[in-house]
């Protein structure tokens, strides 16, 4: 095992991860490793361009690389290429946006969404990471919830109904849900959007494939 290549993509994660920019002095104390050590490893990743780094602030932040870099794996994951047509079967017949999250340790990350055929939508962006608490496709992975809904964000303004993608007691892949403006809820409607969630998750299931955390 290379311990050095494991030591950098720890670096480069916690620069990722972290809800600001990043500091030689931050990892080195994070992390209990010389500043010269860590200050290599934050200039190899910023020569590659996986980082950036600010010489008046002096500090380091994630370039759009790896944005890049990521959407090309989940357009190619086998799972989020099963899944895709059902998510757009479900947006069109439900005509909001239906999307797919996949719960990890830095959050609900958003792998897959398709679009209504409507001009007015709201999303949840691909790769976009969330408190699980914060939004309905964490809450409905919480034990018991069976679906989770919230008719209205503060700050997002949308309303988001859930349920998790799993069936016969097995541990849950993910959540599956519909995304929609805040000013469209109607409760009357929900009912019929978790019988179409509902549906479309047994035909996922069908099909579905290990997700890997």
């Amino acid at each position: 095992m290379d311990s050095t290549l494991l030591k950098g993509l720890d670096i480069f994660e916690r620069a990722v991860n972290a809800e600001r920019p990043v500091t030689v002095s931050e990892l080195a104390r994070a992390m209990g490793l010389p500043k010269s050590n860590i200050h290599r490893t934050l200039t190899t990743l910023t020569a590659a361009g996986y980082l950036q780094h600010d010489p008046i602030e002096r500090h380091y932040t994630p370039s759009l690389k790896p944005v890049i870099l990521g959407q090309q794996v989940a357009a190619r994951y086998p799972f989020r290429a099963s899944l895709m047509p059902h998510l757009e079967a479900l947006a069109a017949e439900t005509g909001e946006t239906a999307a797919f999250a996949l719960p990890m340790a830095a959050g609900m990350v958003f792998l897959a969404h398709a679009l209504p055929g409507r001009s007015l939508a709201a999303v949840l962006p691909e790769n976009a990471r969330y408190d699980p608490g914060d939004t309905a496709f964490g809450q409905a992975l919480e034990p018991g919830a069976g679906h989770a809904l919230r008719p209205d964000h503060p700050e997002r303004h949308t309303f988001e109904l859930a349920i998790p993608l799993a069936e016969g007691g097995l541990p849950a892949l993910g959540a599956i849900g519909l995304v929609g403006p805040a000013s469209r809820f109607d409760a009357d409607k929900v009912p019929a959007q978790l019988s179409a969630l509902i549906a479309a998750r047994a035909r996922a299931m069908a099909q579905a494939e290990p997700v890997a955390p």
